[in-house]
């Protein structure tokens, strides 16, 4: 949990260096646009990063190895597959992309009133 908290701390952080620096000002309108990038990102990123773990490219890769082998010296069995090869879990980058991505919906309900 305080992992969590001191990752968002740091990416609001970094969206109002962003928002700062893009604009040469502190609107709630550049907070917006710089929240809504960088919490795409993660959102993305942790979407990936699922959608790896789950296996849907396990078979794929298994099969272009075979397909395209020449004179390979690793074994189809020492090679992992990319599953395997990603070891932390999606959920950390989702739960902060999706908080972002709230925060910024908040203040684009602020900005619309």
């Amino acid at each position: 949990m305080k992992k969590m908290i001191f990752s968002l701390l740091i990416i609001q952080m970094l969206i109002f260096l962003t928002a700062i620096l893009r604009t040469d000002e502190l609107t709630l309108l550049s907070y917006i646009n710089s929240s809504f990038v960088y919490g795409g990102i993660l959102l993305f990123l942790g979407l990936w990063v699922f959608v790896i773990r789950t296996g849907v490219f396990d078979i794929f890769t298994i099969s272009m190895r075979k397909a395209f082998k020449l004179k390979s010296t690793i074994e189809d069995d020492e090679m992992r597959p990319p599953s395997e090869a990603l070891g932390f879990s999606s959920s950390f980058l989702l739960i902060i992309g999706t908080i972002t991505l709230l925060i910024m919906l908040i203040c684009l309900m602020i900005y619309s009133i």
